[in-house]
């Protein structure tokens, strides 16, 4: 019985073991023999080329990023600059141009427009006879009233005077409207040299300042000076030499040490020629040791700062110094003074206690490098602001609208007031 046992189990057992191959079997090849390659017969001739995929729509091809353009760099806009438009951006109800004088004397009364073809437009100031030309008429606009008359040489500064007004007839309202004014204003010409300079008379309203276009309107006349004589740098002044000139004295002094300036005068004279600027000045009531001073913020490109200044010092021979900013010129911004006297060219005579000195600073002293963009300066393109100062007999003065005080940045000091070009 054992035995009989014995073999059905084996054969029980031989059956679980064929069923289990033949499962795995049917669920995947792993157990399946590996088939063998079929040899390549080397005679046969080699398959052509498969054919490439016909491409339907190709992918766009990513461009290269284009570089970013450098920035097209905007002109240095001067903050002090004024705009003055022209006459046509207002509406005019009337204006006429009666007079002409030289020196107050009248050339032509009521027959401007004959007068002007006779003389070209152009007033000759060439034998320098002529110190003021003076032009006279009125003018009047439709809805603005005039609050001020003034003139502007060639692209200078305006110049406004209460001086200008003059009473106006009930005939030139009657012509001219409501507000209408007439005007006669004195333009100095005794320091310009050279040829075809524009003496404009500039008329302010609420809305701004405005020309009359010399084409459309005849408050405009142009005027030859007498050619400026070569510089020398020898303290020896000649009007002719420089092309504009200004004066620090008792009359317009103004002192930030509570003194008085008394009898001692400073007269300044200034030209840009050749790339550099030519400084004259006739100094008198003064001794060795002062300081005649000019402070420069040169395009306005050191506005709010303190300004770059220049000291003259008096003596046997002139000592220059630049104060406040490192320049092309000198890289040292010591605010007490750097001597830069070899580094200019000047002359100083001392004539019975007047003295005289000439200086010709070149145009790396305007280039300040310590403010950004400030080096980038053009002397005789841009306009060099000025202020007039002088530590004199222990006192300093100043003929700005602000006496240097807790600030002596260019803004509070006033020196916008002021420019050559």
């Amino acid at each position: 019985m054992k035995k009989t046992f014995a073999i059905l189990l084996s054969l029980l057992l031989a059956l679980a073991l064929f069923a289990g191959c033949a499962k795995t079997g049917e669920e995947g090849t792993a157990t399946d023999a590996p088939k063998a390659s079929e040899a390549v017969n080397p005679t046969d001739e080699p398959a052509g080329p498969t054919q490439a995929p016909v491409v339907t729509d190709a992918p766009t091809a990513t461009p290269d990023p284009t570089a970013t353009p450098e920035p097209t760099p905007e002109p240095f806009k001067d903050p002090y600059a004024v705009e003055i438009m022209d006459y046509d951006e207002v509406a005019l109800h009337g204006f006429s141009f009666d007079t002409i004088k030289y020196n107050g004397q009248v050339q032509t009364d009521g027959q401007v427009a004959g007068y002007r073809l006779e003389i070209e437009d152009t007033v000759d100031g060439k034998d320098g006879s002529i110190q003021v030309v003076t032009m006279r008429g009125w003018v009047g606009y439709e809805e603005e009233a005039i609050e001020a008359f003034g003139y502007q040489i060639d692209d200078g500064p305006v110049v406004f005077s209460d001086k200008f007004f003059e009473t106006t007839e009930p005939a030139v309202k009657g012509a001219g409207g409501e507000f209408a004014q007439r005007f006669s204003v004195d333009i100095p010409v005794g320091s310009l040299t050279g040829a075809q300079h524009e003496l404009r008379v500039i008329v302010k309203l609420e809305s701004g300042m405005y020309y009359m276009e010399f084409d459309a309107n005849p408050l405009m006349l142009f005027y030859d000076g007498p050619d400026a004589d070569a510089h020398a740098v020898d303290g020896n002044i000649t009007a002719a030499e420089y092309s504009a000139n200004y004066t620090l004295d008792a009359s317009n002094a103004v002192s930030w040490t509570n003194t008085e300036m008394g009898d001692k005068k400073v007269n300044y004279y200034l030209d840009i020629k050749d790339g550099a600027l030519y400084v004259g000045c006739v100094v008198e009531g003064c001794a060795a040791g002062d300081m005649v001073q000019l402070n420069f913020n040169p395009g306005a490109r050191i506005d709010a700062t303190t300004g770059l200044f220049v000291s003259f010092q008096l003596g046997d021979a002139l000592k220059v110094l630049q104060h406040n900013h490192k320049t092309e010129l000198k890289d040292d911004p010591n605010p007490a003074g750097v001597d830069i006297t070899d580094l200019v060219e000047a002359a100083i005579t001392n004539t019975d206690g007047v003295y005289v000195f000439e200086v010709k600073l070149p145009e790396t002293l305007f280039k300040v490098t310590d403010v950004e963009k400030a080096a980038d300066f053009k002397l005789g393109v841009e306009k060099l602001y000025f202020g007039m100062f002088g530590v004199l007999g222990g006192g300093g003065y100043t003929n700005q609208s602000q006496a240097p005080g807790s600030s002596w940045n260019c803004v509070d000091l006033g020196i916008h007031e002021y420019y050559i070009k």
